[in-house]
């Protein structure tokens, strides 16, 4: 009829990175690229993402891996895109389980699953489904960008998203080109914050390694520690940790600033002490006193 979706049928047993965007990431596929014509019950990699592209349904029949729907709805620059959202992406239908990470920096589209989801998850939040005897979820940057509806514990207001069910999430907030804050309770995985250009996040906990990387503006607030490489490859913003900043931060710098108790960066970026002005921007950030707020390290050009 007029107007339904196309489905793309693929039989599957729990092969990793089906409907991947980002097919070509070495450290995705445990240091090789993944060869999108390899198939899966007869349909390749190529064609699932093909498919959604073009706004049409990839219902996965059985179980799905790992890293489902990475990048889902990104049309990425090195690949011949303009590094936006692809508004029209389809929808991902898993009549199984899915694998941990799925939705690893997902910014459009859907994935509907029967079965269980693994921990942690990418960048992904359950929503209201339409779909009797699915789970769906949407995209946490989409959610906040678009003020879309959520599911409790989650809200969504004006102001932003506070995502509170507990659960760990990679690439949270990956892309966020907006004003607005989101707030996570509890800890998040690696890659918070990956390529946001606005914004903020606050996560009241800890983060894992690859905190910040690739940044471009706004500010990320961890009211713990972070794993290693903080602010990898960061080009702008503020990174401001409550504690740790691990090991072989800012490695490949090229703008911004991380702020933090303690850390270990790598040149060309160098550890300085706060002025003035620094120490009472991590006061009031943090919630700290002033004379707290002394201890505190800058970690930038």
């Amino acid at each position: 009829m007029k107007g339904e979706r196309a489905v793309l049928e693929v039989k599957a047993s729990g092969e990793r990175c089906l409907c991947d965007f980002s097919f070509d990431f070495y450290w995705q596929h445990l240091g090789s690229r993944l060869d999108m014509d390899a198939t899966v019950g007869g349909i390749s990699f190529r064609r699932m993402v093909q498919a959604l592209r073009e706004g049409e349904t990839v219902r996965i029949q059985g179980d799905a891996g790992s890293r489902l729907g990475s990048s889902l709805g990104v049309d990425l620059m090195r690949l011949g895109g303009k590094g936006g959202p692809i508004e029209e992406t389809g929808r991902i239908i898993v009549d199984g389980d899915a694998g941990s990470h799925m939705g690893i920096s997902m910014l459009r589209g859907a994935i509907y699953v029967s079965g269980r989801v693994m921990s942690p998850l990418g960048n992904v939040v359950e929503a209201e489904s339409e779909l009797s005897g699915y789970k769906k979820f949407i995209s946490v940057t989409e959610a906040l960008e678009k003020s879309l509806a959520v599911l409790p514990p989650n809200m969504v207001s004006e102001k932003g998203l506070a995502i509170k069910d507990g659960l760990i999430r990679d690439t949270l907030g990956a892309r966020n080109p907006t004003k607005k804050s989101l707030l996570l309770q509890g800890d998040a995985g690696m890659s918070t914050g990956i390529l946001m250009g606005s914004g903020s996040i606050e996560v009241d906990g800890d983060a894992g390694a690859n905190t910040g990387v690739l940044m471009q503006g706004g500010r990320i607030v961890i009211r713990g520690g972070t794993g290693d490489f903080t602010g990898a490859e960061m080009r702008a913003g503020e990174i401001i940790i409550e504690g740790d900043a691990g090991s072989f931060a800012c490695a490949r710098m090229k703008g911004g600033a991380v702020y933090a108790r303690k850390g270990k960066c790598l040149p060309p970026a160098r550890m300085q002490n706060l002025d003035g002005g620094e120490q009472a921007m991590l006061s009031r950030s943090l919630e700290i006193p002033l004379l707290h707020a002394m201890m505190y390290k800058k970690f930038s050009l």
